[in-house]
């Protein structure tokens, strides 16, 4: 028997049979939500009783929200991953994005949607009992971008998106009657030719008007900007507030800790503990280094010492000491610490802590930035992601595939594979992927597992990974690659991911366009990770939704019905075409009338009412 084909059906057969319609291409693009302050808030900051000078905050605390005994709102998202040399561990972030990482504008997806975006607001301030003649001044520095999205200088540019215009900083003080009033501002780039993106600016000037000086005195930060993301990133630090001062009072008297420790593993951020413990010597990093900033305009002695701990057995594994290191004026140094040895552990779940502290003579200044934890965990997974996107990456076109390289130095079982899809304008839940896993990338028999049509999807956790158990558990050993093909050929497919811009793994990572293998150029790490190991007991996330054997469709072809085996009329049943529209839907059925689409190629999704899960079905429908 014979059956004729639609066009759209006819270039669907093109794709099974392989030939690359639609070319491919690598994009970085800025977040559009932020999954570090999606959840788990705490609670919202209240109004405090006016505080006394002097005011010194420099966001040296690993909470995503402002510290609520200085700041009454939470939209600035804190972090230590976005700025560039900061003068200390952790910088306040003003983007596009709101205190629940949500586009301030979620209605469109315009470039040309500009205006207020994120404010850090002080909390009250006592200063009824100063005049201008008690020299206060306000002081901070800032970053137009760092590792974000540069103001007035979108990644987007580079894809012929319009012009941003108007993307600045303010800094803003409440006057007596409640008003606030601009004191002061400085645009984005390019405008702004004299600011670099990599470098963090200080400013100082005085409180002079002497209606600033009252008892509910409020100082506030505000970006304009773009408001569908985390675009125009502005980094705040060290913002002091205080009596006394002078124009050239501008020496930080302090020297800081400026970024999280590296990691004890030179090849991965996380790896399964029996793929490390007999192989040392291959995965161990021979130092790890913290990096501190002398902020003090005399040279200084600064002691360092590294401890460490297995957490889950609270076990003693080294001690470095207290040595010394002597640092110039406004010197920032790496300091290394040599690698110890790691006992054996009974156990799949194993978490060492590495702690580092530093002082200097005379004193080091603000406490919180002298120290600092790192927690290795070694659990069923490796990564070379650190766990905290700074971009989205987004591989466009379709058929077009993704393949990351791991290595394991003994066999082992793949049982699953994570995935930190990323919301960005497009309603990826329709755009169908292969999850495949091959043994190499240089023929097609190399592939070990193509688990068929599954969906992405978002998770609800805070930089949450959603979870695809494969179809059936594959051993590998030495090299294996994991990643996907995307099977719809509408030419605007687009699967987004979280892409880690201070990790570099991208020599890992090869991409398909027009049937050859290419390497990456974009420097950091795609958020994709292989599950190894023993059998994974129930974990939420996706199953794949081709996963459920008892589900079945007939007949195939069809002509007129579409029937389900397997299942009772508890079901919701969607027909779909090739792109993933929807052109039927039905209830409570197990059977659907397809007698009125036109001959070709569809899919059937068909969802348990009772239970939920999903599953997922081509066939062809005959004229």
């Amino acid at each position: 028997m014979k059956y004729a084909c639609s066009g759209k059906a006819a270039l669907f057969l093109l794709w099974l049979f392989g030939v690359q319609l639609v070319s491919a291409q690598e994009q970085l693009l800025p977040l559009t939500y932020n999954p570090a302050a999606t959840k788990n808030h705490s609670p919202a900051p209240t109004l405090r009783n006016a505080i006394s000078l002097p005011f010194i905050d420099d966001f040296s605390y690993f909470t995503p929200e402002p510290n609520p005994e200085w700041w009454v709102n939470r939209q600035a998202f804190v972090n230590t991953t976005f700025p560039i040399n900061p003068p200390s561990i952790g910088v306040a972030t003003l983007d596009g994005l709101n205190e629940y990482g949500n586009p301030y504008d979620s209605t469109s997806y315009s470039m040309s949607s500009i205006g207020g975006a994120d404010t850090l607001t002080s909390q009250p301030i006592l200063m009824g009992g100063l005049t201008p003649a008690s020299n206060v001044y306000l002081s901070y520095f800032f970053q137009p971008g760092g590792r974000g999205d540069k103001p007035n200088d979108s990644l987007f540019n580079s894809f012929n998106y319009q012009k941003e215009f108007g993307d600045s900083l303010i800094v803003e003080f409440k006057d007596v009657n409640g008003d606030w009033k601009h004191v002061w501002a400085t645009d984005g780039l390019p405008g702004n030719e004299g600011l670099q993106s990599n470098r963090f600016y200080q400013v100082i000037f005085k409180v002079n008007d002497a209606s600033f000086f009252h008892d509910d005195f409020q100082f506030r930060f505000r970006n304009l900007g773009t408001r569908i993301g985390q675009y125009d990133c502005w980094n705040i630090d060290y913002v002091k507030l205080g009596a006394g001062r002078t124009p050239t009072d501008t020496v930080l008297s302090d020297v800081a800790i400026q970024y999280l420790p590296t990691s004890i593993l030179s090849n991965y951020e996380r790896m399964p503990w029996n793929q490390f413990q007999n192989f040392q010597p291959l995965e161990k990093a021979s130092t790890m280094a913290l990096t501190v900033q002398n902020n003090f305009n005399i040279g200084k002695n600064v002691s360092k010492q590294m401890t460490a701990k297995e957490i889950t057995t609270n076990t003693d594994l080294f001690d470095s000491g207290i040595s010394s290191d002597n640092f110039d004026p406004d010197e920032s140094k790496i300091l290394a610490f040599n690698s110890f040895n790691i006992p054996n552990f009974n156990g799949d779940s194993i978490v060492i802590a590495t702690s580092y502290a530093i002082s200097a003579t005379g004193g080091s200044g603000v406490a919180t930035n002298d120290s600092v934890t790192r927690y290795q965990v070694f659990s069923n997974e490796m990564s070379y992601d650190d766990g905290t996107p700074e971009a989205i990456y987004r591989l466009l076109g379709s058929p077009a595939s993704i393949a990351l390289r791991y290595h394991v130095n003994t066999p082992d079982t793949l049982r699953a594979i994570k995935i930190q899809f990323q919301h960005t304008d497009v309603n990826m839940s329709v755009n169908l992927f292969n999850l495949i896993v091959w043994k190499s990338l240089e023929t097609d028999n190399d592939t070990l597992l193509r688990d068929e049509f599954l969906l992405p999807d978002y998770s609800e956790e805070r930089n949450g990974f959603i979870f695809y158990r494969l179809s059936r558990p594959v051993p590998v050993e030495d090299t294996f690659y994991i990643g996907w093909l995307q099977v719809s050929l509408q030419t605007d497919m687009k699967i987004d991911i979280g892409f880690d811009k201070n990790d570099t793994a991208n020599q890992h990572l090869f991409f398909n366009v027009g049937g050859s293998w290419e390497p990456s150029g974009l420097q950091g790490a795609v958020m994709i990770r292989p599950v190894l190991g023993k059998e994974i007991a129930f974990q939420t996330g996706v199953e794949p939704v081709n996963a459920n054997d008892q589900i079945s469709i007939y007949p195939n072809p069809a002509a007129d019905v579409i029937y389900v085996n397997g299942s009772d009329k508890f079901l919701r049943l969607e027909v779909t075409d090739y792109s993933g529209k929807p052109l039927i839907s039905v209830a409570h059925q197990s059977s659907v009338d397809i007698s009125r689409l036109s001959s070709g190629f569809y899919f059937l999704r068909v969802t348990d009412e009772k239970t939920g899960r999903t599953s997922l079905h081509k066939f062809i429908k005959a004229s």
